[in-house]
């Protein structure tokens, strides 16, 4: 087994700022800059391997598309995304697809994708469903933008870990700074996005009818988990556990997977012998093999399950 490092890609975001710089991440000064997608083979932002050797300066794409036997069998695309995403304003409320709508109308995968809390304010909340119980009762709130009567809030804290599947409406609030475990997908279809206008002056596109087509009427369950800890979540999609080394020293799969994704989210030791340090990510490649850890390190480790 190997562990290859990554160099992220920062995405300037209209409700962006300069929060990333305090997370360790090396962003430029000059631009509003709301995600950092730490581990990514999507055209819309790429990953690339830092670690020194063959495969230094390649992107996690061609990695995968030219190594495919490095990740196993089974994969005719990398499939998972992790972005950091620090929110300087309220992002847009959002529906996200499933598969087969996804690949019907954008010949892509599907988006379930989940969030873990690094940080929150007091009091804080994420817009987390709805409340209409028929789709005659969610038109009518959404013609008549009654978004507090339509949209349902989650007092959230750091630690908590919050799952979105396709078709719950959702959306991330001010200064809570969230790990954001997905598909590898970018459809986000906007329901409400507070009447913001873009660099251009004009308001920023929605997808009513899209959102329609994909939200789910009654509101689907709540998956949350409040001071998530170990093991937190497995699914078809992806898989997550969250580490520290003060309470372990190494980690072993509790699943069968192919390959491990790895986020340092505090801290500073050796993971298997190499550095690490907050806000480093990295991939294993050859399979998987106990992640042996020293040091201060709390990490987040995902996978797909076999």
């Amino acid at each position: 087994m190997e562990i290859l490092k990554l160099q992220p890609f920062y995405s300037e975001r209209l409700w962006g700022g300069q929060k990333l710089k305090t997370l360790g991440f090396d962003i430029p000064a000059d631009k509003k800059i709301g995600e950092a997608w730490i581990i990514s083979a999507h055209e819309n932002g790429m990953s690339y391997i830092t670690t020194p050797g063959k495969y230094q300066g390649l992107s996690l794409k061609e990695l995968f598309t030219k190594h495919t036997k490095l990740f196993g069998s089974g994969y005719s695309e990398y499939p998972l995304l992790v972005k950091i995403i620090t929110a300087n304003d309220y992002l847009s409320v959002q529906v996200h697809p499933d598969d087969n709508y996804a690949l019907k109308h954008h010949q892509s995968l599907g988006k379930p994708e989940s969030w873990y809390v690094l940080e929150a304010p007091k009091n804080s909340n994420l817009i987390y469903g709805h409340n209409a119980q028929s789709l005659e009762e969610f038109q009518e709130l959404v013609t008549n933008q009654s978004w507090d009567k339509l949209l349902k809030k989650e007092p959230i804290q750091e630690g908590d870990f919050l799952y979105v599947p396709p078709g719950k409406v959702h959306a991330i609030t001010p200064e809570v700074v969230i790990y954001e475990l997905q598909r590898s997908s970018d459809i986000t279809y906007r329901l409400y996005d507070y009447d913001r206008k873009d660099n251009h002056g004009n308001p920023r596109e929605l997808h009513i009818q899209e959102s329609l087509d994909n939200t789910k009427i009654p509101d689907t369950d709540h998956f949350m988990t409040a001071n998530a800890q170990g093991n937190v979540f497995s699914s078809e999609y992806f898989s997550l556990s969250i580490v520290e080394a003060q309470n372990q020293n190494s980690f072993t799969c509790p699943e069968q997977a192919d390959w491990l994704q790895i986020t340092v989210i505090a801290g500073e030791g050796l993971i298997n012998g190499v550095d690490f340090k907050k806000s480093q990510s990295a991939i294993t490649i050859n399979g998987i093999e106990t992640l042996e850890i020293s040091g201060t390190l709390k990490l987040l480790v995902s996978w797909i399950k076999k």
